[in-house]
């Protein structure tokens, strides 16, 4: 599919969005959604989260599959930037950092083999992990029926879809149902470019003026479109909508929705791994609850602020979603 890009944005502008972009990047701790911050860096212990401090368990080791162990490391695909999930320590930097590379980092220190994490755009991504390319996947990917029909997901946390506007809210957006006939921005192969063509059809039915939707490649790129009039919204998760309202508020807002506290349609989030990758989905499980067992999860969790999940478990996305109002901060048992 062709995607339409911020070409003719002027350079003022785009220098302009880069150093908005910038300061966000820069920013180390996050939110994780729209109604609950994050604690920057430390838990009620005084702990803060220290990759180091992970113990490796040689028990789990011995589950790796025979390729991941000849390799010498786990390769994790991640779309990057997306803050807070992932980011650069600095623009100019590949230094990653955010919730996705800590928890990447501390499950291969849990099971005793380095994680590689490598930026891969998006869409991009089912290919990479379908061909062998990639391992696994951590870049805030939904654990849904969709994607389990090629992959399985050890779920990690919960996110749901917020609608991200200009300061000021220009075009009074309050609902889903107010983007009717405005040019909508998301990323690629998002669970958000679903939504908004699923909403379409809705307004189609309705005889109501449907969205132009400006499907990007990048999450930055629909930043730049609402900062350049070329989109009312940005549909992203709720976590990322979250942080960058918090720390860009001159710039971009967060629409809120009483009947959404955590975002519209909330979903687990998942590591995905091949579906015949067995072995690797069972050890990445147990090191996860064994992460969740000795408290270095929780750390991860109080310096991001996202909503947790309190086991770690398989493939539960379609279930929770199926039932989920979205105000729920316990999102498994």
């Amino acid at each position: 599919m062709m995607r339409p890009t911020p070409t003719r944005l002027t350079w003022r502008l785009l220098v302009a969005v880069a150093a908005l972009l910038a300061l966000a990047i820069l920013v180390a701790a996050g939110c994780g959604s729209s109604s609950k911050k994050a604690s920057p860096t430390s838990s009620s212990s005084g702990k803060t989260f220290d990759v180091n401090n992970v113990t490796t368990d040689s028990a789990l080791t011995a589950l790796l599959p025979s390729n991941v162990t000849s390799a010498g490391q786990i390769r994790c695909a991640s779309d990057i930037p997306y803050p807070p999930w992932e980011m650069w320590v600095t623009p100019t930097s590949k230094q990653p950092t955010g919730i996705d590379y800590d928890l990447s980092q501390a499950i291969g220190k849990k099971l005793g083999i380095k994680v590689s994490f490598n930026d891969v755009p998006f869409d991009s991504i089912p290919f990479g992990i379908q061909s062998g390319k990639y391992d696994i996947v951590m870049s805030d990917m939904y654990d849904t029926a969709a994607r389990q029909k090629y992959s399985s997901f050890v779920d990690y946390a919960a996110d749901g879809t917020a609608i991200l506007v200009a300061t000021g809210n220009p075009d009074g957006i309050t609902t889903p149902d107010s983007l009717a006939g405005k040019t909508v921005a998301c990323e690629s192969g998002t669970t958000q470019e679903t939504f908004l063509q699923t909403l379409n059809t809705k307004f189609k039915t309705a005889g109501q003026p449907q969205m132009t939707i400006l499907v990007l490649q990048k999450q930055p790129e629909a930043l730049l479109a609402i900062q350049g009039g070329k989109a009312a919204a940005d549909l992203t998760d709720a976590s990322t909508a979250g942080y960058i309202a918090t720390h860009q508020s001159a710039n971009f807002e967060i629409v809120k929705d009483p009947a959404a506290p955590n975002g519209y349609e909330p979903q687990l989030v998942g590591i995905e791994i091949a579906k015949a990758n067995t072995q690797l989905v069972d050890a990445v499980q147990k090191a996860l609850q064994a992460l969740i067992n000795d408290g270095s999860y929780q750390l991860i969790v109080n310096k991001y602020g996202f909503l947790p999940v309190k086991s770690a478990q398989v493939n539960q996305g379609p279930s929770f979603a199926s039932t989920s109002s979205g105000t729920s901060a316990s999102p498994t048992p």
